[in-house]
């Protein structure tokens, strides 16, 4: 059964053009792309356009008939994508981040921060997880000092530091 996709586009040319060009995401202007090449038909066939677009030849077909059923309003909608929650409350994080700001205090490792996380906040964080929010979302290093030689002379150090 052939489908003739170009009448089931009820929008003009220039109105598609004008959409295209307003679009924030690459999927709505891809959606928006797709149905205006139809209409004018710079492209015969769903394959064709589908490899042009870098989509699967079904993905095109459910944007069509998106198109078809609901209007441009229905093809627009981007569904949030859901995951697993995060372990962190905003009460956790900000403490965590009140006691890596502070100069003398800190964590000297991210395993000393996983025990603390688990004594006062009663949170089991993997090391990468932690890693990972300490360091780049947190924007956060921890206090680690200087080694110290093994032969340094404790006498000749404060004789230094009074000069």
């Amino acid at each position: 059964m052939r489908v003739n996709y170009v009448e089931a586009i009820a929008e003009t040319p220039e109105k598609l053009r004008q959409l295209k060009n307003q679009q924030k995401t690459i999927v709505s202007f891809q959606k928006i792309q797709s149905l205006y090449l139809l209409k004018t038909g710079q492209i015969k066939t769903i394959t064709k356009l589908a490899t042009l677009l870098g989509v699967h030849r079904v993905t095109l077909q459910k944007w069509l008939k998106k198109s078809k059923n609901g209007g441009l309003e229905e093809l627009l909608i981007i569904k949030q994508k859901t995951g697993r929650p995060s372990q962190f409350n905003d009460k956790a994080i900000a403490e965590l981040e009140k006691i890596l700001n502070e100069a003398e205090n800190g964590f000297k490792s991210y395993e000393e921060i996983q025990r603390w996380l688990k004594s006062n906040c009663q949170l089991k964080i993997k090391y990468k997880t932690l890693y990972h929010w300490v360091r780049y979302r947190l924007k956060a290093k921890l206090k680690v000092p200087r080694r110290l030689a093994i032969k340094k002379n404790e006498q000749e150090e404060v004789e230094f530091k009074k000069n």
